[in-house]
C-alpha cells in the first residue's frame, strides 16, 4: 500500500469535483470507460429502504489501469496521458484530456474505491485504490496481485447523507445523459450503456435526425463544421454541444434560441474544437472561432425551427383529425374562415405539449380554444354545453373564467386543476392514512409543502412570512399596511413568552380599502389537539388586541389551528350555538377584529375539493394515490416525505411503513415539540 498525494490546493480539488453534479460525474466515468475502450458500461445504483441513494457503482469491461500508470494517473492534475494521443487503442477518439476525472467522483460520495484489472509488465493485475473525501488528495494505491479476471475497472462510491444525489433518480438525469452520448453511440453501435437497469438507447427516443453544413469564417478563413439536431421523444433540457469531428461532446453551452414545442439538442462537430476547449465562455462578442461558429449555428437552428414549426402544424392537426378531435369539419368557406383556422392551428399546435393526455380533455381543451378564437370569452356556453352537458350554474362559473383570464391561461387550466387534485389526494393520504401520518412531519416536510400550495386556504391569499416569530409577523404587518413604524416594540403573548406562527397571509380587499391576514397554525396529522393547542393559538391573537400598535380598523384577523383529532372540550368550544362551525372566539370592537379557529385537516380538504368540484366532475380527473404520490415527488422533491413518495414495493401486508429501523420515533418527537 502506498499513498500517492495531489499537488493542489483543497479548494481547487473541491472545486473540480463539482458535488452538486452527480450526473455530470456519471457521465465523466463512463467517457473514462469509453476512452478505456470499453464495449459495456454499468450504472447501478443503490438505494435505501426510503428511497435516497446510498451507493453508486460504475463498472466497465475496458483496459483497465496497469499498476504502472496508477501513479501517474492519481498524482497530478492536468497532463493526462489523453492529451499526447487523439485515439484509444481500438481507434475510438478521446474525451478526457484534464486528467481531472477521478475528482468528480467524489460527487458521489465521501469513500471511492476503484478495482482494476490491466496488463502491465508483468502480466494480468489487479489494483485497488482508496479515496476519502475527509482529503480529497491523498489516494491510497494498494499493492498489485496477478489474477485472471477479466479487463476492467470498477468504481465504488458511497458514503454521502446528500439529497443532490437523488438526482440521479429522476427521469432527468436518464435524458441527460442519453443526449450526451447520441452521436456517440451512433458512431460505434457495439457499445452498451445501462444507467439504474435500462439501457440507454438513443434510437428508441430520437422522433427526427437531421443533419447539415454550417459555414463561419474566423481569423478571415472560411471554415464548416457539421451540425446535427436531434429531436427527442422525451422531455430533455435544450442543449448546444460543442464536438469534435468525431461528435465526442467537448464542451455544453446555452442554445439561446427560441423554438416552442420542440425538445431537441444540437451538436456543432469542428475538427478543432479539441485545442479551443472552455472557449465559449469567452461569448459571442469575441474574436474566438467558436464565438463565429456559436454564430452561425444559432442562426441556422432559428431558420430551421422556423420551417419545423409549420411542418409540426401539420403533424399535429393532421394527427388531432385522424382521431377525431379537430373541432372544425370539411373545407372553410370563406377566407374569413380561412384565417380563423389557420389562427386556431398556429395557437393549438403550439401548446399542444401541454394538452392534457386523456382524449376527453384534449377535446374539451380544443373546443374551448376554437371558441376563444372566434368569439370573445363570454361567447364559449354553447360549446361547452355541448361537450359538457354543464348545469347553467357550471356555465356561468366557467364564463367568469374565461372573462377574466388571459388565452394562455385557458389552455394551462385543464392541467393546473388536475395537479391540485393530486395535491389534494397526495394531502388526505398523509394526514387520514393510519400508517402514513405516523411518518408526516410538521416542520420539515408537511408545513414546507403547503408553503407553496397555499391555495388550499383561500385562493384570494398570498405567502407573507413562514415559521417565524410573533415579532416578525406583526413587524410583516405594519410594513403591508404602510404604517410609520417599522421596527414595533417587542410584543409578548400574556407569559411573556414570544410564539412561533407556522404561516401568514394577506389579502387586500377592495371594500374600504380592507386588508385581511390569516395566520395558520400546522399540526401534524399525529397530534391530538388540546386545550393547551388551542390556549397558545388564543395567546398569539391575545397579543394582537392588545397591543395599540398594531390596532387599525382596517385590518381583520384569522387565526386557524389545524388538526386531524381534537379533545372533547376543545370540540365543544368549536361547536358554539352562536359562532360559525369551528369558530372559537370572534372579537370585533372598536379598533380590530380578531376571529380563532379550530379546522381539521379534513374541513380544509373538503372545502378546496369543493372549489374543483365542478373540474373533477367534467374534465374526469379522479386520482390514485399512486399518481397523487407521483405529484408529490416531483412537485416537492425536496420536502415530500421520503418514506411514503419513493416508488418501491409495498410490504405483504400493504402498509406503508417500512422495515424496522427506518423510522424514529424519537426524532419525529423532538422535532415536534421543538
Amino acid at each position: 500500500m502506498r499513498r500517492v498525494h495531489l499537488e493542489a490546493a483543497e479548494d481547487h480539488v473541491e472545486r473540480l469535483a463539482r458535488e452538486h453534479d452527480p450526473v455530470g460525474a456519471v457521465k465523466e466515468l463512463i467517457w473514462n470507460a469509453l476512452d478505456a475502450d470499453a464495449k459495456h458500461v454499468s450504472i447501478v445504483i443503490e438505494r435505501s429502504a426510503t428511497g435516497s441513494v446510498e451507493k453508486v457503482t460504475v463498472s466497465d469491461d475496458g483496459g483497465g489501469i496497469t499498476p504502472e500508470g496508477c501513479s501517474t494517473a492519481f498524482e497530478k492534475i492536468g497532463g493526462s496521458w489523453k492529451k499526447a494521443t487523439r485515439t484509444s487503442l481500438a481507434g475510438r477518439p478521446l474525451h478526457g484530456r484534464a486528467g481531472q476525472g477521478r475528482l468528480r467522483t467524489f460527487a458521489l460520495g465521501a469513500f471511492i474505491r476503484w478495482t482494476t484489472v490491466a496488463d502491465g509488465i508483468d502480466g494480468r493485475r489487479r489494483t485497488v485504490i482508496f479515496a476519502d473525501r475527509a482529503s480529497r488528495n491523498d489516494f491510497q494505491i494498494g499493492d498489485s496481485i496477478a489474477t485472471v479476471e477479466d479487463l476492467g475497472t470498477v468504481v465504488e462510491a458511497w458514503g454521502r447523507q446528500s439529497s443532490v444525489l437523488n438526482k440521479l433518480t429522476v427521469d432527468k438525469a436518464r435524458s441527460q445523459i442519453t443526449t450526451e452520448f447520441a452521436p456517440y453511440l451512433a458512431m460505434y453501435p457495439e457499445v452498451q450503456i445501462e444507467f439504474d437497469g435500462a439501457a440507454i438507447d438513443p434510437k428508441g427516443v430520437i422522433q427526427k435526425e437531421t443533419q447539415n453544413v454550417v459555414t463561419f469564417e474566423h481569423s478571415g478563413i472560411a471554415d464548416t463544421a457539421v451540425l446535427r439536431i436531434i429531436e427527442w421523444d422525451m422531455r430533455v433540457e435544450r442543449e448546444l454541444h460543442l464536438c469534435d469531428a468525431s461528435g465526442v461532446t467537448v464542451d455544453i453551452t446555452e442554445m439561446r434560441i427560441q423554438a416552442p414545442g420542440f425538445d431537441f439538442t444540437a451538436y456543432a462537430q469542428w475538427s478543432q474544437m479539441a485545442e479551443h476547449r472552455g472557449d465559449f465562455l469567452l461569448g459571442e462578442a469575441s474574436d474566438s472561432p467558436v464565438s463565429a461558429l456559436l454564430a452561425a449555428t444559432r442562426q441556422y437552428l432559428r431558420d430551421y425551427f422556423r420551417l419545423r414549426t409549420v411542418e409540426r402544424r401539420k403533424e399535429v392537426v393532421g394527427r388531432w383529425k385522424d382521431a377525431g378531435l379537430y373541432p372544425y369539419e370539411g373545407d372553410a368557406g370563406t377566407e374569413a374562415e380561412k384565417v380563423e383556422r389557420e389562427t386556431f392551428d398556429i395557437v393549438a399546435a403550439t401548446i399542444h405539449r401541454h394538452m392534457p393526455r386523456p382524449i376527453k380533455q384534449q377535446k374539451a381543451t380544443l373546443a374551448l380554444l376554437r371558441e376563444s378564437v372566434k368569439y370573445q370569452p363570454g361567447h364559449v356556453n354553447r360549446i361547452l354545453d355541448e361537450v359538457f352537458r354543464l348545469s347553467s350554474d357550471d356555465k356561468s362559473e366557467l364564463d367568469r373564467l374565461l372573462n377574466r383570464t388571459s388565452l394562455s391561461s385557458i389552455i394551462k387550466a385543464s392541467s393546473s386543476v388536475a395537479d391540485r387534485l393530486d395535491f389534494l389526494a397526495a394531502l388526505s393520504h398523509m394526514v387520514f392514512d393510519p400508517e402514513a401520518k405516523k411518518l408526516v412531519k410538521e416542520r420539515t416536510e408537511l408545513h414546507k409543502i403547503l408553503e407553496n400550495e397555499t391555495w388550499v386556504f383561500g385562493e384570494h391569499y398570498q405567502l407573507l412570512v413562514s415559521d417565524r416569530s410573533l415579532n416578525q409577523v406583526l413587524d410583516r404587518h405594519l410594513a403591508v399596511m404602510e404604517r410609520d413604524s417599522m421596527n414595533p416594540a417587542p410584543v409578548y403573548r400574556e407569559d411573556g413568552s414570544v410564539g412561533i406562527v407556522d404561516l401568514m397571509l394577506s389579502r387586500a380587499r377592495r371594500e374600504h380599502d380592507r386588508m385581511q391576514h390569516l395566520v395558520v397554525e400546522l399540526k401534524a396529522p399525529k397530534v391530538k389537539v388540546t386545550d393547551k393547542e388551542l390556549a397558545q393559538i388564543k395567546s398569539y391573537a391575545h397579543a394582537v388586541i392588545r397591543d395599540p400598535q398594531f390596532a387599525d380598523v382596517r385590518v381583520e384577523w384569522d387565526f386557524w389551528l389545524i388538526t386531524s383529532e381534537m379533545n372533547d372540550l376543545v370540540r365543544i368550544e368549536s361547536r358554539q350555538k352562536d359562532k360559525p362551525r369551528g369558530c372559537v372566539w370572534d372579537i370585533s370592537e372598536a379598533g380590530y377584529s380578531v376571529r380563532v379557529w379550530v379546522k381539521t385537516w379534513s374541513d380544509l380538504i373538503e372545502e378546496s375539493k369543493g372549489r374543483l368540484q365542478y373540474f373533477k366532475e367534467h374534465f374526469d380527473h379522479d386520482p390514485s394515490v399512486e399518481q397523487a404520490m407521483e405529484y408529490l415527488r416531483h412537485a416537492h422533491v425536496q420536502y415530500a416525505p421520503e418514506a411514503l413518495v419513493i416508488p418501491g414495493p409495498r410490504p405483504a401486508d400493504g402498509s406503508l411503513e417500512g422495515p424496522a429501523g427506518d423510522v424514529d420515533p424519537q426524532g419525529y418527537e423532538a422535532e415536534e415539540s421543538a
